[in-house]
């Protein structure tokens, strides 16, 4: 394989994942902190918080998973 051709996906680098992945533990932290200052929304924004802290787990697990099993690995 030759490297930037990617089969078709658009390809990201490490250092945009790190980013990525970064900013949604901003976010998660974010709605934690908020969910402390609003009792009213306590709830919502910590089922948010927790939803999207393990779509983000899921996300890099299968991102590893997949880099695993990447040919020639």
């Amino acid at each position: 394989m030759k490297p930037g051709t990617g089969f078709g996906k658009a390809e990201m680098g490490g250092f945009e994942r790190q980013q990525l992945y970064g900013a949604v533990i901003l976010l998660v932290t974010a709605l934690f902190v908020a969910s402390g200052y609003m009792p009213a929304w306590r709830r919502p924004l910590r089922g948010a918080a927790i939803g999207l802290f393990v779509l983000a787990v899921a996300a890099a697990t299968a991102e590893i998973i997949l880099w695993l099993a990447e040919p020639g690995r």
